[in-house]
């Protein structure tokens, strides 16, 4: 049996291409949602130093928001560009 290995290194390299891209788009999507939570974390900041010591004794306690530092959401490993060598 033949082996095509210009066909087969051609086929891995375009899967190769797609998870890459596809890997590009969560990362995308993941830093969209960290930029909405760091935007939503600031309006509650803003808008609870609005509230008034009275009003913030009637307002039931919903309990402190979970710090997200930048830390904790930062990748560890970094992934290959779609660029062919």
């Amino acid at each position: 049996m033949e082996v095509n290995i210009q066909e087969d290194l051609n086929a891995i390299n375009e899967q190769l291409k797609k998870l890459v891209e596809e890997l590009n788009k969560v990362s995308t999507a993941r830093e969209n949602l960290l930029q909405q939570i760091q935007n939503l974390n600031g309006v509650a900041m803003y808008l609870r130093g609005k509230i008034s010591p009275q009003e913030e004794a009637q307002m039931p306690d919903m309990g402190t928001p979970p710090d997200v530092s930048e830390e904790d959401l930062d990748r560890s490993v970094e992934y290959p560009t779609t660029e062919e060598a």
